[in-house]
């Protein structure tokens, strides 16, 4: 919609303000000023404004001035008369059952003179590139400009001759096929048997005023927008006015731009002044937020004019006020409670929406928008770490097993390998070492489950693992403990599958496990080879599971360079039939992932000067082929090819040829092509066509 700043100044204080500072605020908060025209003869700027489907009630120039008056804390110039004319709702024959009309008004004017508008008015339905005609006319596009009201205005002999009588007007469904042959019924405002207007749709032209009218009938209407939406699918038709209801301004301003019609032909048309008439739907239910004063923090972060400090209280309500929205704040909960204007009611249902209002007012720019830098060169790899494991957990999760967290201490009855950190002093039996492998907690874990009636049993567990490393010295001997972060797992299933519907459900088979530890391993996009082993003495890392282990049903996982990195195997059948364990380094394990990247990204400037395109046809025999067309046109050295493509290529049996097409694009990163580009290109493509036969 266009919009003057000459007219916008008529109604909010913009002395001081540049336009270019009013443009880039207007632009910040989420609108687009487009085609602006400076016009010097009038001292004025008209310009374009375009905003999102849920802000409609700026679409108008007090809507727009209420926007201003709130960005730049400027007060607004006009007068509100919400108060200042009498209704009398009795005489119309109207109910709240009716779907089509929130407000309507009728006031009839006597004994005016309806001459050309003055200049000032015809000025501005110029600029927005409306054509004056009279008086009565212009003054209802210039209210519909103003304030986004349909405000009509009848003429009153067209109506009828005699007196009106106001018990006459009714509203009524009809289905006489006004707009469309389609048997519709529609909802029209009538006067006796004449219909006046189809609500929200069409306004009968046979009573229009023209330049010998001297009585009229102010009609104004807010209509019900899910009517008008609803009807227009019906009807699949959309008319000048139905989309003057749509994009209707706030049903709050409708009493004010109804008395500033009445004002404005009272001063210049010199009427006398009748009854005014009307009928308010009530409907609107104020609707209340709750906002914790943490989550405004959370969302807009510090204010650059103090680095620690956020908005406070204080300021967060003055902003809320700006917007007319009414709020309390409980001190004890730290929690705000806000009431929504009617204007708002259409964009404003969620407590994120106000904090961006409260962002967009106190302006984005005076907020902290960068992360802190962080002097840590071991953060990257941390990070590397801890999301390896979480995706670790995430696919062994994906896969059915369950996590479990067991102590770091066990039992020395468990377990006395040499090579097992001790607990001095001890607090328990059960606590007399450091747990050198996660296996045998799970073994008790499964045991555990097994007395609880729970046969099936698939859990892991990611934790650290102790061993002593004993070395030999010159003089004596050098005791050192080291940890390390292992994954193990323990599956067991009797109901893992049935061959049929009809066989009895079978057991998890060690073939069966092997293939979930493989899933596991492909989706982690690890590299790894599967070894037999014969003697767990042969292992470095899983010496200390040779106890519980089938050494006829265990493997050794290596990765590409031959170390180990995991086992898998199947357990002595004294700790349970069919159960399979695991356990990784996970280290070396995460070492072994080889991401692999299907896609060779080149990543280059993107140009903002048009392209040109040449397409071309050759002929290649059995000695050619696709691949040294495309190196010859490489060997050109032209830096302008953008790329080359092949879009047809087929065979031709008769002559044994193939016959391709082939799509060159050329464009410069920095400027527009050039006649002389364009030379050059021509004669690389006559050098093709000359090499290679075209067709």
């Amino acid at each position: 919609m266009k919009f003057s700043l000459r007219w916008l100044q008529q109604i909010v204080d913009l002395n001081g303000i540049k336009f270019s500072c009013l443009a880039d605020k207007l632009n910040a908060s989420g609108f687009e000023i487009e085609n602006i025209i400076h016009d010097p003869s009038a001292n004025d700027i008209v310009f374009d404004l375009t905003t999102t489907a849920n802000r409609q009630d700026v679409l108008s120039m007090v809507g727009l001035a209420r926007e201003i008056s709130c960005l730049f804390n400027r007060p607004l110039m006009y007068k509100l008369y919400n108060d200042s004319i009498t209704t009398h709702i009795n005489g119309f024959n109207l109910s709240d059952n009716n779907i089509s009309l929130l407000d309507l008004s009728l006031i009839q004017i006597y004994r005016l003179n309806n001459t050309l508008s003055p200049s000032w008015l015809q000025y501005y339905l110029i600029s927005q590139n409306i054509k004056p005609l009279n008086l009565l006319i212009d003054i209802s596009e210039y209210i519909y400009l103003k304030w986004g009201q349909s405000i009509h205005i009848f003429d009153k002999k067209k109506v009828h001759d005699l007196q009106l009588n106001y018990s006459l007007f009714s509203l009524q469904k009809t289905n006489n096929n006004l707009l469309s042959k389609q048997n519709i019924e529609l909802e029209v405002l009538k006067y006796d048997n004449l219909i006046l207007s189809a609500i929200g749709f069409y306004i009968n032209p046979c009573i229009q005023c023209d330049l010998l009218t001297n009585s009229i009938i102010i009609f104004g209407q807010v209509c019900n927008k899910k009517y008008i939406k609803s009807m227009q699918k019906l009807l699949n038709i959309s008319t000048d006015l139905s989309k003057k209801c749509l994009n209707q301004g706030l049903r709050s301003d409708f009493v004010n731009a109804l008395y500033e019609t009445v004002q404005l032909i009272g001063s210049f048309g010199y009427g006398t002044l009748g009854k005014f008439y009307g009928y308010h739907k009530l409907h609107y239910i104020p609707q209340i937020i709750f906002l914790e004063t943490s989550r405004i923090h959370n969302v807009l972060g510090f204010v650059r004019r103090n680095l620690c400090g956020y908005l406070t209280v204080q300021e967060i309500i003055h902003l809320l006020e700006s917007l007319n929205f009414i709020t309390i704040y409980d001190d004890s909960k730290s929690i705000f409670k806000i009431q929504v204007p009617i204007n708002r009611k259409a964009d404003i249902k969620r407590p994120i929406d106000i904090i961006e209002e409260i962002g967009r007012i106190y302006g984005f720019d005076k907020f902290i928008s960068r992360l802190p830098f962080v002097h840590n060169n071991n953060l990257s790899f941390h990070n590397t770490l801890v999301n390896k494991v979480s995706q670790i957990r995430y696919l062994l999760r994906h896969l059915g097993l369950h996590e479990v967290q067991n102590y770091s201490f066990y039992d020395n009855l468990i377990s006395n390998s040499k090579t097992e950190v001790k607990v001095f002093n001890p607090l328990g039996q059960d606590q007399s070492f450091l747990r050198s492998s996660l296996i045998d907690h799970l073994v008790i874990n499964q045991q555990n489950n097994l007395k609880q009636g729970n046969k099936n049993v698939e859990i892991f567990e990611i934790g650290k693992i102790f061993k002593l490393n004993k070395s030999s010295g010159r003089f004596d001997r050098i005791f050192s403990s080291f940890e390390f972060l292992r994954l193990s797992g323990l599956i067991k299933n009797t109901v893992f599958l049935r061959r049929s519907w009809s066989h009895k459900p079978e057991s998890l088979s060690w073939f069966h496990a092997k293939g979930i530890m493989e899933e596991f391993l492909d989706r982690l996009q690890a590299v790894i080879v599967w070894k037999k082993i014969n003697d767990l003495n042969e292992s470095s890392l899983f010496f200390n599971l040779t106890k519980l282990l089938k050494m006829n049903r265990t493997a050794i996982i290596y990765n590409i360079n031959n170390q180990e990195i995991g086992i898998f195997g199947q357990l002595r059948n004294c700790y349970g039939i069919s159960t399979y364990i695991f356990e990784f380094d996970v280290m070396k394990l995460i070492a072994s992932v080889n991401s692999l990247n299907h896609i060779n990204s080149l990543i280059c400037p993107y140009s903002h000067y048009p392209s040109l395109t040449r397409d071309i046809s050759l002929t290649l025999n059995n000695l050619h082929s696709v691949h040294s067309v495309k190196q010859q046109i490489s060997s050109f050295n032209n830096s302008l090819i953008e790329s080359v493509q092949v879009f047809n290529h087929y065979k031709n049996k008769s002559t044994n040829c193939y016959k391709v097409g082939l799509r060159i694009i050329y464009r410069a990163y920095d400027r527009t092509l050039s006649y002389d580009d364009i030379n050059r290109i021509d004669k690389e493509i006559g050098f093709l066509l000359s090499k290679y036969r075209s067709y």
